[in-house]
């Protein structure tokens, strides 16, 4: 069996060189902007996921030498959501069929990643009846122009299933003339070709009144994902679900599930055969000198580190908006959040009081004298250089999805008890709250809140989906860099994660920088012992369920006005 993880470097290499560009690897999604591509972070010692990169890597390149990036930027595309999407799904099926031609072995990889993802589609069919019609018709453009350029035998039952689905909820005619336009694309010569053909698919969809406001949706600029099966994707699937597991529908017999005869240089039943031997091998065996994971462990031990600014960029990205309701979500939590900021207070000012002095008197403040009120100023300063800070690192990868059998899964609880804990500590002179996401979208971490904002008015940011893997080391890092600009006299690091980071040394090197700067690290995971071992000062919980409890008691302890200020 070849060495995926050794040969993966190589692959990179030879790609930047014939194309130009800059590869990166991070974050959870893939996308290009035309002069870099970055593919997500993946276990580039597992055989399988290194299968997984190539696909990706591949797919971008191909959008590199392919697709004409100055359209992007033009009206037709810039500013209509619904143009782009289409442009975008039709555009891949383009570009994978040209670079699938001309370069031997990347149809291969190109077709495990689509399969990769079918448990995914499993789950997605299963919702089909409550999505909006503009889901399941872009889903239907996607799969069928599959059928028709990739020609993935797969994405021929997905369109059968897709299509009986629209047959009931579109016109006929209309529905035909859309699959016409789809089929032409398989024809286009270029990216010019492939936006008239969208144009005619808008014409056709305005024809159906409840998408025409979708044409006026603006969107953000690149970099995106460029697969449209990433938005309900994660790196965590079980990779032995590849056989396609949809039950015949009441579709026509032309989309009727067969073997296709034009699948390219090998067939659907041998590639799938060899996918699973891949993923049923133990990748250690696979690893007969020394892998690519030990070097960039090697060379990612500091933080100066090339190795790492080539495999995930240090970038201070903010985490995208979600529900802009989300702070409701911790209404339950007013009396724990009161509790822990009378806690807090009351430690700022046993250590802070001293000298806690201003040039104006408060006359409110002042009448409450006799009652013991020390702090009578409107503008008091604390004793000088004592701060503290707190910073909250979640874990959003793919495995937090897990709602351990209750109604929320474990991403869900973690954002809200970040939240929870923000709030409360929000503006209490003396302490800096800072709270960041990881992995990001398109970066290795993502920040929430930063030490000059307050959670309440960013709440939405609090609000993130799971995704991709687990960069626990490089969000450490970022911690580790902004104690050095905060200025505190105490600085603690509390982790919410349920799983092993990507690098168990990279993340053993961090703990042993923390404890020589003298930076507490405190961890809390969900059914994972793993942090036992990293964390010297850490708690293992049976669910998601009992976060917002673990958490208030372990916040609360460290602001007992004490000198040890030792985990307990």
């Amino acid at each position: 069996m070849n060495d995926f993880s050794q040969a993966l470097p190589i692959m990179v290499n030879n790609y930047s060189k014939l194309f130009g560009i800059i590869v990166k690897m991070q974050g959870s999604v893939a996308y290009t902007n035309g002069k870099e591509i970055t593919i997500p972070r993946l276990d580039i010692n597992d055989p399988v996921k290194s299968r997984l990169a190539y696909g990706y890597l591949a797919h971008e390149a191909a959008h590199i030498r392919y697709t004409n990036f100055k359209l992007l930027n033009e009206d037709d595309l810039a500013n209509d959501y619904l143009a782009f999407t289409l442009f975008n799904i039709l555009e891949d099926s383009r570009i994978e069929a040209l670079i699938a031609k001309e370069y031997i072995g990347v149809y291969e990889n190109l077709y495990l990643l689509n399969n990769y993802y079918q448990k995914e589609w499993d789950k997605f069919c299963n919702i089909l009846d409550t999505q909006q019609i503009f889901t399941i018709l872009s889903s239907f453009i996607q799969a069928y122009s599959q059928v028709y350029c990739q020609k993935f035998a797969s994405s021929r039952k997905r369109a059968a299933v897709l299509l009986w689905h629209l047959r009931h909820r579109i016109e006929k005619p209309i529905l035909s003339s859309i699959s016409k336009v789809v089929r032409q694309c398989a024809k286009a010569q270029d990216s010019e070709e492939i936006l008239d053909r969208v144009k005619e698919l808008i014409e056709l969809i305005k024809q159906l009144d409840f998408l025409k406001e979708l044409s006026n949706k603006k969107i953000k600029p690149l970099p995106k994902p460029q697969r449209i099966e990433d938005e309900f994707s994660c790196f965590d699937s079980d990779p032995n679900v590849l056989a396609d597991t949809i039950l015949d529908r009441e579709d026509p017999q032309k989309f009727r599930d067969k073997k296709d005869k034009d699948l390219g240089s090998k067939d659907y039943i041998s590639i799938l055969s060899q996918f699973r031997e891949f993923s049923e091998q133990d990748p250690s065996n696979a690893t007969p000198s020394r892998s690519i994971k030990s070097i960039v462990e090697e060379n990612s031990n500091s933080q100066n580190s090339t190795t790492r600014e080539d495999f995930g960029a240090f970038k201070e990205n903010i985490c995208e908006a979600g529900r802009s309701n989300f702070l409701d979500t911790i209404a339950d939590t007013y009396a724990l959040r009161n509790m822990l900021q009378q806690r807090v207070r009351a430690y700022v000012e046993a250590y802070g009081s001293s000298t806690i002095h201003g040039s104006k008197i408060d006359p409110l403040k002042a009448q409450k004298v006799a009652m013991g009120q020390m702090d009578i100023f409107k503008d008091k300063i604390l004793q000088t250089g004592f701060s503290t800070s707190v910073h909250i690192l979640v874990d959003v990868s793919s495995s937090m999805l897990s709602s351990d059998g209750n109604t929320h899964t474990r991403a869900e609880e973690a954002c809200k008890v970040a939240l929870m804990l923000c709030t409360a500590l929000e503006g209490i002179d003396g302490i800096k709250v800072l709270a960041t996401f990881f992995p990001g979208i398109t970066t290795e971490f993502e920040i929430a809140l930063s030490e000059k904002e307050k959670a309440s008015r960013v709440a939405p940011r609090f609000d993130q989906r799971p995704r991709g893997s687990t960069p626990l080391a490089q969000a450490l890092w970022y911690a580790f860099d902004k104690v050095k600009t905060l200025e505190c006299n105490r600085n603690i690091v509390l982790v919410i994660t349920d799983g092993m980071p990507d690098s168990v040394s990279n993340a053993q090197n961090c703990f042993s920088y923390a404890k020589e700067n003298h930076i507490d690290i405190y961890g809390i995971s969900i059914r994972s012992e793993i942090i036992l071992k990293l964390f010297e000062k850490s708690q293992v919980i049976e669910g998601a369920n009992e976060l917002k409890e673990k958490a208030f008691s372990l916040v609360n302890s460290l602001f007992k006005v004490k000198t040890n200020f030792a985990y307990d």
